[in-house]
C-alpha cells in the first residue's frame, strides 16, 4: 500500500510538472507572437525544432543520470564535439557511412562507460565529468589542430539536412528517442531499478540492486546520445570543428531542470527533459531575434537555472 501510494504521488507530481512546462512553452509562444514578427513563421519554427532536437537528444541521455541520483554530467558539450570530429574524420577517410556511424557511436559509448566506471566507484559525478570534459575538448583540439575537418563527401548530408514530411531528420530522431527513453524508464526492469536507486540508494543497495552497474549504464546511454548529437551536427554542416556546441552544457542542464526532473533523483521522466529542451530552444531563439548577445543569452539561461535550483531547495526545506 505504501509503495502504491508513493507511485501515485510520483505520477501526480510528474503530470503536474509536465503541465507546468507545457504552460511555460505556450506562454513563451504567445509572448513571441505578440512581440516578434518572425517568431511564429514556419522557417523560424523549423530552426527552433532543429535546435531543440540537438539539446533534447542529449537531455534525454542526461535524464538517466539525474533520475539515477547522480546529478549531471558536465562533459556533454565536449563529448559531442569530439564525436563530431571522429565521425567527420572517418567519413573523410572514406570508411563509409555505416562503418563511420557504428565506430563513432561505439567510441561515444566507450567515453560514457569510462566516466560511468569511475562514478560507479563512488567518485563525484560533477568533478569526474568536468575533468573528462576538459580531456575531450583537448583531444578534439589535437585531432582538428583547431581547424575544420571537412568530410569531403555528401553521403551523410541527409542526416543533418533532410526534411522527411517537412520535418528535420534530427527532429524525427528526437521524437523516436523520447518515446524509447520513456519506454525504458517506465516499462523495463532497468528503468524501474534506476528510479528506485535514485529515490533511495542505500535501500536499493540493501535490496541487492546493482547500483554501480546502473550508474555505468546510465553514463553509456548518455555517451551514445552525445554521439548522436555530434553526428547530426557534423552531417548538417559537412564538417567538424572544436568550437561547435558553445553553451550546450548549460542548455542541457537547464532543459533537465526546467523540465522538473528531481535533483535528488528517483523522480522524473524523459518527456520532461524533452519539453524542457523545447522551452530552452524557444527561449534562445526568442533572445536571438531580439538581438541578445551570446553573453546576455548565457546570463539569462544561467539565472533561470539558478532560480530553478533555488526553488527546488526551498521546496525541499518546506517538505522536510
Amino acid at each position: 500500500a505504501d509503495l502504491t501510494q508513493s507511485e501515485f504521488e510520483a505520477r501526480a507530481k510528474r503530470r503536474r510538472n509536465i503541465a507546468l512546462i507545457i504552460a511555460a512553452i505556450v506562454a513563451l509562444l504567445a509572448a513571441g507572437w505578440a512581440t516578434t514578427p518572425n517568431f511564429l513563421t514556419v522557417d523560424n519554427l523549423l530552426v527552433v525544432i532543429r535546435a531543440a532536437s540537438i539539446t533534447g537528444i542529449i537531455a534525454l541521455g542526461m535524464s538517466y543520470i539525474t533520475i539515477s541520483g547522480n546529478l549531471f554530467a558536465l562533459s556533454a558539450e565536449e563529448l559531442a564535439i569530439l564525436t563530431a570530429c571522429v565521425f567527420a574524420f572517418m567519413m573523410r577517410a572514406e570508411y563509409g557511412l555505416f562503418v563511420s556511424l557504428v565506430i563513432t557511436l561505439l567510441f561515444a559509448a566507450a567515453c560514457g562507460a569510462i566516466q560511468g566506471a569511475i562514478i560507479s566507484r563512488g567518485a563525484d559525478p560533477i568533478i569526474t565529468t568536468l575533468a573528462f570534459g576538459a580531456l575531450f575538448r583537448g583531444l578534439a583540439s589535437l585531432v582538428t589542430n583547431n581547424k575544420n575537418i571537412l568530410m569531403g563527401t555528401k553521403a551523410a548530408e541527409w542526416l543533418g539536412t533532410a526534411r522527411p514530411l517537412g520535418i528535420p531528420t534530427q527532429s524525427w530522431g528526437f521524437v523516436i528517442l523520447t518515446g524509447l527513453a520513456w519506454f525504458v524508464l517506465q516499462k523495463t526492469r532497468f528503468g524501474r531499478q534506476l528510479i528506485l536507486i535514485g529515490a533511495n540508494r542505500l535501500a536499493a543497495q540493501a535490496s541487492g540492486l546493482k547500483v554501480g552497474q546502473a550508474s555505468l549504464v546510465a553514463m553509456i546511454l548518455f555517451g551514445i546520445c552525445c554521439g548522436m548529437a555530434g553526428i547530426s551536427a557534423a552531417s548538417q554542416f559537412g564538417l567538424a570543428v572544436a568550437n561547435l556546441f558553445v553553451g550546450l552544457n548549460i542548455d542541457v542542464v537547464a532543459a533537465v531542470l526546467v523540465g522538473g526532473i528531481s535533483l535528488r533523483g528517483g523522480q522524473g521522466s524523459p518527456i520532461q527533459a524533452a519539453l524542457g529542451a523545447i522551452f530552452i530552444a524557444l527561449l534562445q531563439n526568442f533572445m536571438l531575434l531580439h538581438s541578445f548577445t551570446t553573453g546576455q543569452r548565457m546570463l539569462v539561461i544561467g539565472c533561470l537555472v539558478a532560480l530553478v535550483v533555488f526553488g527546488f531547495h526551498m521546496l525541499q526545506k518546506r517538505q522536510a
